[in-house]
């Protein structure tokens, strides 16, 4: 009975990984593998600190570490953002990035940073640089 439980939780598991993969992006498969790994990296670590066998794998891992990060660095295509450009723009590149007219109102600019900035905005995995943009486009049009 137990092994039946077993094959039955290992395919509904199964079949929750493939429908994740179905709609996932790169970056949330990206994470999921980070994670299991990690996961893995600490029941193994775990493990070993349970045989006794604890030291010589951390030293293994300390001594196999700077080998091992550039791989891992550029497979996962980590690399230092670069800085937000603070470069003025002008009027008519701030009316373009905000999508409004000429002569549009306070309340319209306004209302257009706030929709863009929701979709943008860094903490919804959006972009440091058009977050920059759009402050900028908005303190130009309203002059502050």
């Amino acid at each position: 009975m137990p092994y039946i439980i077993l094959i039955l939780g290992v395919l509904i598991g199964l079949y929750a990984l493939y429908r994740f993969f179905l709609s996932a992006s790169v970056e949330q498969v990206k994470a999921l593998f980070i994670t299991a790994a990690f996961v893995i990296l600490c029941i193994v670590m775990f493990f070993l600190a349970l045989t006794g066998r604890f030291g010589p794998a951390v030293a293994i891992l300390v001594v196999a570490a700077p080998i091992f990060w550039p791989v891992i660095k550029k497979k996962l295509n980590i690399e230092t953002p670069p800085a937000p450009s603070a470069a003025p723009i002008t009027r008519e590149e701030a009316l373009k990035i905000l999508n409004v007219y000429d002569g549009v109102s306070e309340d319209e600019i306004n209302e257009a940073y706030k929709r863009l900035m929701l979709k943008v905005h860094p903490d919804n995995q959006g972009s440091d640089w058009m977050a920059v943009k759009l402050n900028q486009a908005r303190d130009l049009l309203l002059k502050k």
